[in-house]
């Protein structure tokens, strides 16, 4: 069984299908968070502080719920929820978010996003998103992100870009 429990992945932008427009919205990914998520998230970006891993600490000594989520297993969660859908030659070129609200064992998460911005330049389709991570009515996190993909039509691939060429 997949661990992130997922109920749906985002269906994937064709470069030569109809371009994204503004306003349009990524399907809903949902994620059932379990403790050792949360823990292999933390771990494995070499993040620990007790608060991810030690659910009495957490509780007792940071007045949290029970341990959270940490900073960069939400940032692989968006960027990842991003570039399923933009495809294999998608690529981030900025992303930002700020967590309101602790993510923890047993939440139902929930990440969505929606298209504010489609520009061409180069060969390369630039899309500008603005995402959320929400738990029943609660958002734990808002983000924005600016993606590279290749332009309708064009055989540019976003990852040859480097120096002067890779403006995001």
């Amino acid at each position: 069984m997949n661990e992130q429990h997922e109920t749906n992945q985002p269906a994937a932008w064709a470069a030569d299908g109809p371009c994204p427009a503004v306003g349009d919205k990524l399907p809903e990914r949902l994620i059932r968070i379990t403790r050792k998520m949360i823990i292999m998230g933390a771990t494995s970006s070499r993040d620990w502080q007790p608060i991810h891993h030690d659910g009495e600490w957490a509780r007792e000594r940071a007045g949290l719920p029970d341990i959270i989520m940490n900073n960069y297993t939400q940032a692989g969660w968006l960027s990842q929820y991003l570039t399923s859908w933009g495809g294999p030659q998608a690529r981030i070129a900025r992303i930002g978010f700020s967590m309101r609200s602790p993510l923890c064992p047993g939440d139902d998460a929930v990440l969505s996003a929606e298209i504010l911005s489609v520009s061409d330049a180069g060969g390369i389709r630039w899309v500008e998103f603005s995402l959320a991570i929400q738990v029943g009515e609660r958002v734990a996190t808002t983000a924005s992100a600016k993606l590279a993909l290749p332009g309708n039509g064009q055989a540019c691939s976003p990852w040859t870009l480097s120096g002067v060429l890779w403006q995001p």
